[in-house]
């Protein structure tokens, strides 16, 4: 079926059953540079989006959500065609018992330390809470997805279809590639007092047809609370990558983070977090592949692998209907192979990138208007691996929701 049908078929949902539904629209004008061959003056783009959605009990134990996307793009100078549509957020939820939880359809799943796989995923998530404990376990399937909102790109055969140009008369221009992913996940929310700890344990197995790569990773995460206004938490992950005539490959990654709501009547919090992931250490120790692209920053966007990033943010509540957030992120890459940008320095062999300075404004108004307003910089001078002349990337930008 294609998407523009699907779309048409969630707005007739209301018509055939008792639902509350509605519509989200949001626009966002940006201005900037974002490096890599554009105009070093700035570039203008806009985006659009019309997102209905359903949702409603079909009985006592079991409701349902359905979502879609229509997204209007225009960047330099012309709008983008075709218009995308997409389907999002289609979930069946079913409890027969207290205990128990089954859910089907495209839903969002992430590890607990969003280092391996965030994001949409077709499939059927169940599980069973215990006395001390929630096991769950999904199975999931990417080729229905979006190719971009997915962000599968795993190997060359992943970014030569992530490339092609959208064309709905070519489904595998608007799919992601094609993989399985199966997860077991361990949740002990009271080990102490004071402690807790997750563990996932999670497999992604490549059903192309050529140079299939398949992936397995382990990642325990723990969170110690040792006063109450502030949470630390460690996770660590080891994965195991296999490609078609190529030995088993390790890798891995790590997250230290501590979250702080400094005492007083201002609802606020600072957060510090620190992360890892390996290059290309050996011939045994490789770069860390998560399924998605994990990205690490707000104006400077290197995905996860081969990347040590360390970031400190503020955001604080100034007034019922206004937050504000400011951070930075310093950005060092692991190898000097794997992270590629066209400013890069060919000569240097400086593991440091540079670093981002960012802010943002929300003022919400009220359920259905809310204003936002955002901007930042990132210093390729504050590291040595781009070139002298690399000029400063920034972008500003504003948005306006309306829920209907």
């Amino acid at each position: 079926m294609k998407p523009i049908y699907i779309v048409i078929l969630l707005l007739s949902v209301p018509c055939c059953f008792a639902a509350d539904f509605g519509l989200v629209l949001n626009t966002v004008p940006e201005y900037g540079y974002a490096g890599q061959g554009a105009d070093s003056g700035g570039d203008f783009s806009f985006t659009g989006t019309a997102s209905p959605w359903v949702s409603g009990v079909l009985r006592e134990d079991l409701s349902y959500y359905l979502s879609g996307r229509l997204l209007f793009e225009y960047e330099d100078g012309e709008a983008k065609t075709p218009l995308l549509v997409e389907l999002e957020r289609t979930e069946f939820d079913w409890r027969p018992f207290s205990a128990v939880f089954v859910s089907a359809g495209r839903q969002h799943f992430a590890d607990s330390a969003a280092l391996i796989a965030s994001g949409f995923f077709d499939g059927l998530l169940g599980s069973l809470s215990l006395q001390k404990a929630r096991l769950s376990a999904g199975v999931f399937y990417t080729g229905f997805l979006y190719k971009e909102s997915a962000e599968i790109i795993m190997s060359a055969v992943d970014m030569a279809n992530y490339s092609k140009p959208l064309d709905y008369g070519d489904g595998d221009s608007y799919r992601a590639s094609r993989r399985l992913l199966a997860e077991l996940t361990g949740e002990f929310p009271d080990l102490t007092s004071r402690t807790s700890l997750t563990v996932n344990a999670l497999g992604q197995f490549d059903l192309t047809s050529q140079d299939a790569l398949h992936s397995q990773y382990l990642l325990g995460h723990y969170f110690f609370t040792p006063i109450e206004v502030l949470r630390l938490n460690l996770a660590a992950s080891v994965g195991f990558t296999e490609t078609d005539g190529v030995d088993l490959r390790t890798s891995l990654a790590f997250q230290a983070g501590a979250e702080w709501n400094p005492p007083g009547s201002l609802e606020d919090m600072a957060d510090l977090r620190f992360r890892w992931a390996s290059g290309a250490i050996s011939d045994t120790i490789g770069v860390f592949l998560p399924l998605n692209g994990i990205i690490q920053g707000e104006i400077f966007m290197p995905r996860i692998s081969s990347l040590l990033s360390v970031k400190a943010a503020y955001t604080a509540r100034l007034h019922e209907q206004v937050s504000v957030s400011a951070g930075t992120t310093y950005f060092i890459r692991t190898d000097t192979e794997t992270f590629n940008d066209a400013d890069l320095d060919p000569q240097s062999s400086s593991l440091l990138l540079g670093g981002e300075l960012y802010g943002s404004v929300i003022w919400a108004i009220d359920s259905i208007l809310r204003f936002t307003a955002g901007g930042g910089a990132f210093f390729p001078q504050w590291g040595g691996a781009f070139a002298a002349d690399t000029p400063l990337r920034w972008k500003v930008n504003a948005g306006v929701t309306v829920s209907l």
